[in-house]
């Protein structure tokens, strides 16, 4: 049976619900985002929120990402970005993030003979982000104790560097402990983050690792340098099916507003 699950991923919401991303309205355009995917008539069976719920890290941040996301609160799984706070998200959704305040954030669940598994990239305090041996020994109990015939990761910062300075600059300082994995173990074939705010691609081993576009605010996938972009809000869609599976971005059908500066500083 086929599993399907939607991503969505940075935000980037504030308190105050007018308050603008360098010109973009974020809340509005979560709003929209969400109303398209509920359009769409797809069944989602899981929704994943691969961090940067929110931009301020405020209570009323995360009380506002609560309100958007209510329809999947019975299928909802959460990871930290670096402009999250882990105790606000914790408060927010207590039915859905275990443990206690700072503590790292992870997720497992099955689907459609997949084991699907949350990775905690944050570092507080920074914008980069850091794996730690203790999660990838986590992945590596997870994968035996369940025998998956395939395994997809989700996390904010993405395991691989794109190619832009700018970008790597601010990834994972230790990503190569979980691209040794990949290439180690087969059975991971797919790896979903966020933090970069566009589409990519990149392959390790036999893990497909990509990012997708915010629900906000787009970055520029190939500037040298840290540049904002008018582009329609995205998200993505993941089909299992067993030890296969399908995937591409959605965006809106068109970008309604466009940055009111164009550098980035992450």
């Amino acid at each position: 049976m086929t599993t399907r699950i939607l991503q969505l991923t940075d935000l980037h919401l504030f308190a105050d619900p007018e308050e603008l991303l360098f010109g973009i309205p974020t809340r509005e355009l979560l709003q929209e985002t969400i109303a398209h995917a509920v359009a769409s008539g797809e069944r989602f069976d899981h929704v994943v929120v691969t961090g940067d719920h929110t931009h301020d890290e405020s209570t009323g941040a995360c009380a506002g990402a609560r309100e958007a996301l209510a329809p999947w609160l019975d299928r909802l799984w959460q990871l930290p970005g670096n402009h999250d706070d882990r105790a606000c998200l914790r408060s927010a959704f207590p039915e859905r993030i275990a443990g206690e305040g700072d503590e790292r954030i992870n997720f497992s669940f099955e689907a459609g003979g997949w084991l699907c598994l949350g990775l905690d990239t944050q570092v507080t305090g920074e914008v980069g982000g850091h794996l730690g041996a203790e999660q990838v020994d986590w992945v590596r109990r997870q994968l035996d104790e369940h025998q998956p015939r395939a395994a997809a990761l989700f996390m904010h910062h993405p395991p691989v560097e794109l190619g832009l300075a700018w970008l790597d600059r601010i990834g994972i300082d230790d990503h190569e402990l979980l691209q040794a994995l990949l290439r180690n173990d087969e059975r991971i074939r797919l790896v979903c983050c966020g933090h970069v705010h566009h589409e990519s691609s990149r392959r390790v081993g036999s893990a497909e690792v990509m990012t997708t576009p915010a629900t906000g605010l787009q970055f520029s996938p190939d500037s040298v340098e840290a540049l904002f972009v008018t582009a329609p809000p995205g998200y993505r869609l993941i089909e299992l099916d067993g030890g296969g599976y399908s995937t591409r971005v959605v965006r809106l059908p068109e970008a309604r507003y466009s940055p009111s500066q164009q550098s980035a500083d992450g």
